[in-house]
């Protein structure tokens, strides 16, 4: 299914935010959050801001809308969150946890993220909470980012990173 325009926009938003949280030395992975195609917020990964492992772009930006996605989501409205990396475990089962009926991804993670996750194997209250998930949305852009980032660590660790995200099929 190709993408709207107004996907495309909201992916802007999350872009932005990946750039702009390069200059903090964070790894460059936004987030953005609609309500009915309407942007409401947008999320930065703040892992070395923060210091704490759990502060992933989307993360950051569920928690800090999670009463106006749970009254939203009472009402019947379309909740969508926009990320330029494959969310991980942690923010995937943060999404699931608050009903997001929708998750667009950019880029794919390497490592493995949720579009490596069968939904068959999880209990009924998850299949049936369980989003939309597309992928792919300006993936070049933010694949770019994150190569831009790891060659700037010049680290083993990100050396490795930098690999597995330069062999990605985009």
């Amino acid at each position: 299914m190709p993408f709207s325009e107004k996907d495309k926009e909201i992916m802007k938003f999350a872009l932005g935010e990946a750039k702009s949280t390069l200059k903090y030395g964070n790894f460059p992975i936004g987030a953005a959050l609609t309500i009915n195609g309407d942007l409401v917020g947008v999320g930065r990964n703040l892992l070395y801001t923060n210091k704490d492992w759990h502060s992933h772009a989307e993360n950051n930006l569920i928690q800090s809308h999670s009463k106006l996605i749970r009254e939203e989501t009472k009402k019947g409205s379309l909740v969508e969150l926009f990320s330029t990396i494959e969310p991980c475990l942690m923010c995937f089962g943060t999404s699931l946890l608050h009903r997001i009926p929708r998750v667009v991804f950019a880029c794919l993670d390497p490592y493995g993220g949720i579009t490596n996750l069968d939904k068959n194997n999880f209990p009924a209250v998850y299949r049936e909470r369980w989003p939309k998930i597309e992928g792919g949305l300006l993936a070049k852009d933010s694949q770019g980012l994150m190569i831009n980032f790891l060659e700037s660590k010049n680290t083993k660790i990100f050396n490795e990173m930098l690999g597995k995200y330069m062999n990605l099929k985009i």
